[in-house]
């Protein structure tokens, strides 16, 4: 091999690293406004909400996901943060 063999794909405890990990995976937060105030409007019942998932993740794990399958990280995507805004009627 004019390269040289480098054997980086051999199993070693040289690629193993901490995968320890606190994530914050949902949280929401909703506020249900008053029937004293919505039945002016004619509604019956008004929530107002904001969600969050994947929001925070406290890790010393140098790759993309320390929520990876199988324990291997094959340089796989990391999970969608997402937020939502919504609001919930009723008449």
């Amino acid at each position: 091999n004019p390269y040289g063999s480098t054997n980086n794909f051999r199993a070693s405890s040289r690629f193993i690293e901490d995968g320890a990990y606190l994530r914050l995976k949902d949280i929401q937060l909703g506020y249900t406004i008053p029937k004293s105030i919505t039945q002016k409007v004619q509604i019956n019942r008004l929530r107002i909400y904001v969600s969050g998932n994947n929001l925070l993740t406290f890790t010393k794990y140098t790759g993309y996901d320390p929520e990876i399958g199988g324990g291997i990280d094959y340089g796989n995507y990391p999970q969608a943060r997402t937020m939502l805004v919504g609001v919930n009627l009723g008449f």
